[in-house]
């Protein structure tokens, strides 16, 4: 952990500020530039406000994303013309295009001038507009991660942008700053977040470019791109894509007037196969590419996920606000011995589905195996051995609700986590600690009731499956429902007797 250079540290730098007081009188706010007057800092730097703009490339970026959505409005607007639409001539078409890219420009560059970050001893301001100014103001004892996330766009010119999330008030984003201005920022807020006051702090902050991996960052688990093409080519929606083509293939081949309408019209193969396959390119080669490089790390206090090719993102793990984690492994995963784990996270959205979406995601590792697994939940809970924990089966009489997976449903508990297993083409294992469990309920229908069987639902705050103990008796499932109630309240009180966690 590190705080950023002087312009957004406690002191700044006398030979790049000059300070304005304010019209209160109270303190001073920093005005940057490469050739103000040198004079020195005044006194009790952590008192005064520091002012930091965009940078200047920002409007460039921002005016390239309308460029593209103006020009995808207005292609689509000509291709479906109706009879008799013509185009303009090539002269007027480039004069538009023309005054419409100066004039998006113009605005990003007006908000850019309009958008301000600024720092004082207690909280994060964000000043924006244009016409209608607006306030944001986030407390540093608010924050709960900061994460970095660079657009292709973006990354082209060396430019990332901040995500602050502060829980249930929803989030922040800085855009945009240099890469290294905006780890180093990103550092800083952390390091306030953690109560830690910058001059306790380094002044520098070196990250890789591909990777954003620091020189003090501990990598701790790392999938190689070749693990990741296997998980996607083994994944449950390839499949499903690729068993009904392959149907279709074979009753071609089979029926004599599909293998003579082929050999009339070789192009009406060509033109079913090619759309297919580059369907299912496309979908591998998006797998492959959204977790290119995938790094879990321990960054100073705290830990962070990284990845991605084209848009790199750097995710903070906020081991205090994790809900509950997820255990996957799909049917074609077991004889190699691969898991996804996903994490829940209070305020983050559910269960990612689109393993190439940049930003903060559910995914903490996409393809590992079992000894990545346990480092991942040791390095989240100490202490933690899922190996340890004793998982209670379904009774037999359960097998009619559950004839393919009654030898794997269980569930069990220890000192710190509850466990639940589920799941039999895709095998699920849900680890909810006693102090995120936020209540209970027990679920019987009428042929559980026949059988004399029950379900407890353990629910948290934030979900990405259903953790329950599946068809346990029913005598069994109201003992559980109370002593879990005592176990998640003794949890809750713990917590909040111990001292704050680092991350």
């Amino acid at each position: 952990m590190s705080i950023p250079p002087s312009r957004f540290s406690g002191v700044p730098d006398p030979r790049l500020t000059r300070w304005r007081p304010n019209p209160d009188g109270v303190s001073g706010a920093a005005e940057f530039g490469a050739h103000a007057p040198a004079v020195s800092a005044p006194s009790g730097g952590a008192q005064g406000k520091l002012v930091e703009k965009p940078h200047p490339l920002t409007p460039l970026v921002r005016a390239w994303v309308l460029v593209v959505a103006v020009a995808w409005a207005v292609g689509r607007e000509l291709l479906n013309g109706g009879d008799g639409f013509r185009l303009p001539p090539l002269t007027w078409l480039t004069a538009v295009g023309a005054v419409i890219v100066l004039v998006l420009i113009g605005f990003a560059y007006l908000d850019w001038r309009a958008t301000s970050f600024i720092v004082d001893h207690s909280e994060l301001r964000i000043e924006t507009g244009v016409f209608t100014k607006t306030s944001q103001r986030i407390r540093f004892d608010r924050i709960q991660s900061v994460d970095i996330t660079e657009p292709f766009a973006a990354r082209l010119l060396g430019l990332a942008e901040i995500s602050i999330d502060v829980g249930a008030e929803g989030g922040h984003k800085l855009r945009y700053l240099s890469r290294t201005r905006a780890a180093a920022v990103r550092d800083y807020l952390l390091a306030r977040a953690h109560g830690i006051r910058p001059v306790d702090l380094a002044q520098h902050v070196q990250t890789s470019v591909f990777t954003d991996h620091g020189v003090a960052d501990e990598v701790l688990v790392r999938v190689p791109p070749q693990r990741l093409l296997l998980g996607a080519v083994l994944s449950h929606e390839l499949l499903l894509v690729t068993v009904p083509l392959l149907l279709i293939g074979i009753a071609l081949a089979l029926d004599e007037r599909g293998r003579e309408a082929v050999a009339i019209s070789p192009w009406l193969l060509i033109g079913v196969l090619l759309p297919a396959l580059g369907g299912l390119w496309s979908f591998v080669l998006h797998r492959v590419i959204g977790q290119w490089n995938y790094a879990f790390l321990r960054s100073g206090p705290g830990l962070k996920v990284t990845r991605g090719l084209t848009s790199l993102t750097s995710q903070s793990v906020p081991r205090h606000r994790i809900q509950s984690l997820r255990i996957a492994q799909p049917l074609w995963w077991r004889r190699l011995g691969l898991y996804r784990v996903d994490m829940a996270v209070l305020g983050n959205h559910g269960l990612a589905h689109d393993e190439d979406q940049a930003g903060t995601t559910s995914i903490l590792l996409p393809v590992g195996t079992r000894a990545e697994v346990e480092l991942v939940l040791g390095t989240i809970w100490p202490g933690l051995q899922l190996d340890d924990i004793d998982v209670r089966p379904s009774p037999e009489r359960a097998r009619w609700l559950q004839p393919f997976s009654h030898r794997w449903v269980g569930w069990g508990y220890d000192d710190s986590v509850l466990l639940t297993r589920a799941g039999w083409f895709t095998r699920v294992q849900m680890i909810v600690p006693h102090a995120r469990v936020q209540s209970l309920a027990v679920e019987q229908g009428p042929i559980r009731r026949r059988l004399g069987l029950a379900t407890v639902g353990f629910h948290t705050t934030q979900i990405l499956a259903t953790s329950a103990a599946r068809n346990i008796s029913s005598d069994l499932a109201r003992t559980l429902l109370l002593d879990e109630t005592s176990r998640a309240r003794t949890a809750r009180l713990g917590t909040l007797l111990e001292t704050p966690p680092a991350a």
